[in-house]
């Protein structure tokens, strides 16, 4: 058999499958990894904008008037504002006057969204919060109704939907409570459902023993999510204003946070299954690919922190948790990054934050004219005020980050990925003899080859053998096995992106033990 090229391009990391049984379209593992444009590139780390928050941020909610972009951020207590203007950066206190300070949980966290121009927020315990465009501080919604709380609220078209409410000290965990509509920059007027001249209601999804955890809209339809079921909110108009209809009964959502619109489609965290629907059929999309790996990796006391983040320029849905090896921090540290156009997983760490979200994040570019190097390899984010970006929340520091820098906060980290247990198509021994990347970056990246006789006996590893893009064309290797391994590595503060790989080897015979 003549000597042999095996050109390497996967997409996506598959961490189930036995990786001898991995198809060649697959990386075995990987961290730190993105994969677009049918590339294999290091992610971009974080770097602080903002300056530094004054309290330690909860969660996110971006809030636009004509003329500012705001970020508002609460903590357990307070709630603050954030906005940019010039070379000016202002932290602003937007706590309700009176009532004192919140009651908000580090396990509950907080919620809500803007209603017509007006911030809405909740926390479970306090009256839901309400902040109009004109305000200068939050205050208590206005009409909601007395000795009352819920565990959520989201605007829906012109209503506010409540879920898990307790009324006059009694739980009910399976209700869904709605307003009557509101008009353009107001909040509703009464949430009364006995006042027939309005719209508000409530039902009770009971059919299940799943409490009631959160809800999307998708479409004209507002998607309720019960820990063991699927429900659709849509209006009907007349006596009971909304119907509802059961849409799934056998998946539901793991927590507040954990669903996503895109694609007139929601993406979906459940207790053990991340899954795709459009309100008429459901996918899985973690099966023999990161399911095992991805939930076996939550820490099981804070597994319904989980949440989802949607970097909408990337493609991506971010499946953010607390790891099983975060024993010192109850914030996400990890996330799998799930590509909707090319349907692979990825991984990459998190500076340990509570939330992540999507909006205009308007701050001063550190990039200026003046730096050095080339274009197409400046991964450093330009100073675009229109452009929304991905903003994250990272509690323990008390920072703000976005996505812009090689490094993350200042540090190096590791960027790799891996496919070992590789037959090439030829299931007896053969020799590598070099590697030829096509891979571009600012600086070098370190490859490994591994080799292996028998299977599960290990990989045995050498190198690195340091590639340098623009300086060097192939690397002269040997590694010889049955089974074989390629790894691409970094820990420095260059970027890289993998086109393919050409792996030429050559059959060297048939080697093994018998018994």
């Amino acid at each position: 058999m003549p000597a042999q090229i095996t050109v390497l391009n996967p997409s996506g990391i598959n961490r189930d499958i036995d990786s001898y049984e991995l198809p060649e379209t697959q990386w075995s593992d990987g961290n730190n990894i993105q994969f677009d444009n049918d590339k294999t590139a290091k992610v971009l780390g974080q770097q602080q904008v903002f300056g530094t928050p004054t309290v330690a941020p909860y969660w996110l909610l971006p809030f636009n008037t004509t003329t500012t972009d705001y970020w508002i951020y609460p903590s357990l207590t307070k709630i603050y504002r954030v906005s940019t203007s010039g070379t000016t950066t202002t932290h602003a206190d937007v706590t309700r006057s009176s009532g004192g300070d919140y009651s908000a949980t580090a396990a509950k966290g907080w919620n809500g969204g803007v209603l017509g121009g007006v911030a809405i927020l909740n926390n479970g315990v306090d009256d839901p919060q309400m902040l109009g465009t004109a305000s200068s501080n939050f205050a208590d919604l206005t009409n909601w109704p007395s000795s009352t709380s819920c565990q959520v609220i989201r605007p829906f078209k012109r209503f506010l939907v409540a879920l898990d409410t307790t009324e006059s000290s009694t739980r009910y965990p399976f209700r869904v409570k709605w307003s009557h509509p509101a008009e353009g920059g107001t909040v509703p007027t009464t949430w009364d459902p006995a006042d027939a001249t309005k719209d508000a209601g409530y039902v009770d999804l009971s059919q299940s023993n799943g409490y009631v955890i959160d809800c999307l809209p998708l479409g004209d339809t507002n998607i309720i999510y019960k820990e063991d079921s699927i429900w659709s909110m849509a209006f009907e108009g007349g006596q009971s204003i909304f119907g509802f209809r059961q849409l799934f009964d056998d998946v539901g959502i793991l927590g507040r946070h954990c669903a996503k619109s895109f694609d007139n489609k929601h993406f979906v965290v459940a207790e053990d299954d991340i899954y795709i629907h459009d309100g008429q059929t459901k996918q899985s999309i973690v099966d023999q690919q990161i399911r095992d790996e991805l939930f076996n990796s939550m820490h099981p006391d804070y597994k319904t922190r989980t949440f989802v983040a949607a970097d909408r320029e990337k493609n991506e849905m971010w499946v953010c948790f607390v790891s099983n090896t975060n024993d010192s921090n109850a914030f996400a540290d990890t996330a799998y990054v799930y590509n909707f156009r090319n349907n692979s997983w990825s991984k990459r760490d998190l500076p340990y934050v509570s939330y992540i979200s999507w909006g205009i994040v308007d701050t001063v570019s550190t990039s200026d004219w003046s730096e050095s190097g080339d274009w197409d390899t400046d991964s450093e984010s330009w100073d675009s005020p229109l452009k929304p970006s991905l903003l994250l929340a990272a509690t323990s520091a008390t920072k703000l980050y976005v996505l812009g820098s090689n490094q993350n906060a200042g540090t190096d980290f590791r960027a790799f990925v891996e496919k070992d247990n590789m037959q090439l198509g030829y299931p007896g021994t053969k020799t590598i003899q070099k590697l030829v990347p096509r891979i571009s970056g600012t600086g070098s990246v370190d490859f490994y080859v591994g080799q292996e006789m028998m299977p599960h006996e290990g990989t045995t590893w050498k190198g690195p053998y340091t590639f340098t893009s623009g300086v060097h064309s192939e690397i002269p290797v040997r590694a010889t096995g049955n089974y074989l391994g390629i790894r691409a590595e970094s820990t420095d503060a260059n970027t890289w992106s993998l086109a393919n790989l050409e792996i030429h080897w050559t059959p060297s015979g048939n080697r093994g033990k018998g018994v």
